[in-house]
């Protein structure tokens, strides 16, 4: 049998502590929760990660990296209506089936938005993919009430992925879905 590469190591380690901490919470899960998970000691973890604060950044990283994958291809689609819908649809649904391990549903808020604050370069990559979701999804015109609407939209569904993981992602795709739609096209007053 062959033993993992450094590489496997790492990914296995950065998979199970994504659903640990978005189960249980940053603070409450340990690092010995993650090596227990994967057969491995502390060390091992450490050995890897030096912190448990690198291994978020990881975690944070992993998904980052996928929705940048995401969003390419997006990118590369027309912009109009067409492809605002199927944007709206194709985040919504990454968002709800990596719901086990989305940092978006790790918890609370406060302890991971402060070790965050210790590598802003990751804050940074952060916003910037908020903002090519928001092009893909209003395109370059957008207007400010659109802006802010995405904003509110954004920053709200990680508390409907905390508050309501319990409810089936069947069920919370079109209401997500329908609050995207409404942020991409206001109804002026």
């Amino acid at each position: 049998m062959q033993r993992p590469t450094r590489g496997e190591v790492r990914a296995e380690f950065v998979g199970i502590a994504a659903r640990r901490f978005a189960e249980q919470g940053f603070q409450a899960t340990s690092l010995e929760d993650i090596a227990h998970d994967a057969g491995y000691s502390k060390a091992a973890v450490l050995y890897h990660f030096g912190t448990k604060d690198d291994l978020l950044v990881a975690v944070m990283d992993w998904h980052i990296e996928a929705t940048a994958d995401l969003l390419s291809t997006l990118e590369q689609e027309s912009p109009g209506p067409e492809r605002t819908e199927r944007a709206i649809q194709t985040l919504v649904s990454f968002v709800l089936d990596r719901r086990p391990v989305s940092p978006l549903a790790l918890s609370p808020a406060h302890d991971v938005a402060t070790a965050m604050t210790r590598h802003p370069e990751l804050l940074d990559r952060f916003r910037e993919m908020r903002q090519r979701m928001g092009a893909v999804l209003v395109g370059p015109e957008a207007t400010l009430a659109q802006h802010v609407r995405l904003i509110i939209a954004f920053s709200g569904i990680p508390a409907v992925i905390i508050e309501l993981r319990d409810i089936p992602a069947e069920q919370l795709r079109g209401p997500i879905c329908d609050v995207l739609r409404d942020a991409v096209n206001p109804k002026e007053n």
